[in-house]
């Protein structure tokens, strides 16, 4: 048995998406803070952490950005939360009444960027706030729920919506029975056929959706991952779309694809592609179109085994704000699926052909992919286009003023009169040094200063030894070590499906008891899954070391309908388990399932051990008995 890492979010050939529940917004200061959160600015009057400026403020002398155009000295004011001026020197206030004077912030060796823009993500949880945190104000969602991404919509247009950044989302994608998407135990919508395309089109739009993506893999295309879309549903997808006023983009992984997409009339390409690089025809294609490109160069990074965050993850001004879950995801890593290191050349080089013949690229992470995280590798995206060889005002601009010339996102990315004062201040110099846009010095939501969240300090979890869980033999629920164990479905976070747990009487020992788990997986959530869990520590969000422990061990034995269970691990503060898949009879077995195995395990702190049946749909039992650490 060899465990192995649930990823989120599909992208070109693998993975898992999770979608949970909106969480509860974080509690709040009057400030905007997070309680308990500190500031990484200076406490001079200009900086201060705790009276941050809102509203009404100058930044004097700094390196300016609008999105578009450069300044290399600037006086910005900021007026009612929103840009009122930019020159270079605006009036000094002595002469002004004190009553009417504004704080002033000294800008001299930074920079002020606008918000910055992922143009491709699957947003869920936390993701937002894990975004704002990096300054990546703004997320174009490619694949969620309409209900996660309804909330977020209307907070877009909430000025005060100032702890997260605001949302635009495709919904559900169009994609084939089968299909791309589709492997993932959810019940979305699929297009069989070109007649079906309207009334999936309306569907998205009265779902929300502020653009249409459709997966695509063309007949000629020489690899086949999943079944597809036909060329006629391609094109009826261009044409509803364009007909309701919305963008039509494509995931694509190969150039044939792309180039009938772009033939058929789609607004843009979402992944470079590997297979080959971009020829002239093509070039010419996409200009005499005005197509853009998403290229994703990080999850290709990561699915090439060219990705390396350690320099990233090392970095003080990133790993002061990571959470757990942030420092989790870019530790992990896809499998070895054999593409030649050529092939992300393919799409480095392809990128680079494309920007300098002037076909717009923005930038996207397509976060939360393995080894990509929300808003901190949108850094890492800009300092990949930098290795293919774009400008970094080229890049600055893919990730901000660039995105509102395609999509219909307002002003965001802009920072001209009258937009609402998102932005950045950096120290260091972005134009010189793209890595400098990880130098946060201080960022703004909607003119209202966001402080930006700390990594807790770490503290010493409670160690485990090895000995009995739970015998099954006096209580379900109890544990002799932990929180305790209990039902768990993907009920809590939308899902259907339904689990109970009882004690029986072992016929072979009548005075032992066994745990007999019975329930159905049903359809109605990406992951679907039916069991129970055990939790280690004082609640869910918990974790305990069990460095001292080697493995989890159990006998059980399956129903008539049941073959398959899953052993899933979750980190505190995580929820992307590690799985681990087993095979069961009708007869009981012994199970050993060595922690070891778990490559990306931090044995110092696990929360929740939960043994579910998963992905495959329909009514389930088995049976378990003496759970021991060992």
């Amino acid at each position: 048995m060899r465990g192995k890492l649930i990823f989120i979010v599909p992208i070109i050939l693998v993975a898992f998406f999770i979608m949970l529940p909106e969480p509860n917004d974080r509690p709040m200061t009057q400030n905007g803070a997070t309680p308990n959160s500190s500031s990484t600015k200076s406490t001079s009057v200009e900086n201060s952490s705790v009276n941050l400026v809102n509203g009404n403020f100058i930044i004097r002398e700094v390196r300016f950005y609008d999105g578009v155009n450069k300044l290399e000295r600037a006086d910005v004011r900021i007026t009612d939360f929103k840009v009122s001026n930019v020159a270079e020197s605006l009036p000094q206030q002595t002469k002004l009444p004190e009553t009417e004077r504004v704080p002033e912030i000294d800008g001299k060796g930074k920079t002020l960027i606008p918000g910055l823009i992922d143009s491709h993500t699957h947003a869920y949880m936390d993701a937002l706030s894990e975004a704002i945190n990096f300054g990546v104000m703004t997320e174009l969602d490619m694949f969620t729920m309409p209900e996660f991404a309804n909330i977020h919509q209307v907070k877009r247009e909430q000025l005060d919506n100032t702890n997260s950044a605001d949302l635009f989302s495709a919904t559900i994608l169009a994609t084939a029975p089968g299909g791309h998407g589709t492997q993932f135990g959810s019940d979305i919508p699929v297009l069989e056929n070109s007649s079906q395309v309207d009334a999936f089109v309306l569907q998205r739009i009265e779902q929300g959706a502020d653009y249409i993506k459709a997966v695509y893999n063309s007949k000629k295309a020489k690899r086949k991952n999943f079944p597809s879309i036909d060329h006629d549903t391609l094109k009826a997808l261009v044409i509803a779309a364009h007909q309701h006023g919305k963008l039509l983009v494509v995931h694509i992984d190969n150039l044939v694809s792309a180039r009938e997409a772009i033939e058929l009339g789609a607004d843009g390409i979402i992944h470079s592609f590997m297979d080959t690089l971009v020829d002239d025809s093509f070039v010419k294609l996409m200009l005499e179109k005005k197509a853009f490109m998403i290229p994703t160069l990080t999850v290709q990074a990561s699915m090439t085994q060219q990705i390396d965050n350690k320099d990233l993850l090392a970095r003080d001004h990133n790993v002061a704000h990571l959470t757990k879950l942030q420092t989790q995801q870019l530790k992990t890593n896809f499998p070895n699926f054999g593409i030649p290191p050529e092939a992300f050349a393919n799409a480095m080089n392809s990128v680079k052909l494309l920007v300098n013949a002037g076909v717009t690229v923005l930038a996207g992470s397509d976060a939360p992919n393995s080894g990509i995280s929300h808003g901190i590798s949108l850094h890492a995206e800009l300092e990949l286009l930098a290795k293919a060889g774009l400008s970094n005002q080229q890049i600055l601009h893919s990730a901000t003023g660039a995105v509102g010339q395609h999509f219909s996102i307002g002003n965001r990315g802009r920072l001209i009169e009258d937009s609402r004062a998102t932005m950045i201040l950096l120290d260091g110099n972005p134009f010189e040094n793209i890595s400098d846009t990880q130098k946060i010095s201080r960022i703004w939501k909607n003119g209202k200063e966001f402080e930006r969240v700390l990594k807790p300090e770490s503290v010493a979890n409670t160690v485990f030894s090895p000995g009995l869980i739970n015998d099954f033999n006096q209580k379900i629920h109890k544990t002799l070590m932990g929180a305790g164990l209990g039902e768990s479905t993907d009920q809590f976070a939308g899902g259907k499906s339904v689990v109970e747990l009882a004690l029986i009487k072992d016929s072979r020992t009548p005075s032992d008891q066994y745990l007999k788990v019975i329930g159905e997986v049903k359809q109605g959530f990406m992951f679907p899954w039916s069991g129970f869990s055990y939790l280690l520590g004082k609640d869910p969000q918990s974790g305990v070391d069990l460095s001292n422990i080697s493995a989890i061990r159990f006998k059980a034995k399956g129903g008539s309908k049941t073959t398959q269970l899953s052993v899933l691990i979750f980190q505190s503060g995580s929820m992307h388990p590690l799985q681990e898949d087993l095979i069961l009879t009708q007869d009981w077995q012994d199970f050993k399932v060595e922690l070891a195995q778990f490559k990306n395990l931090d044995l110092t702190d696990v929360a929740n051990i939960s043994i579910v049946r998963t992905q495959k749909t329909g009514q389930f039992e088995f049976m378990i008995d003496n759970l021991i650490f060992e």
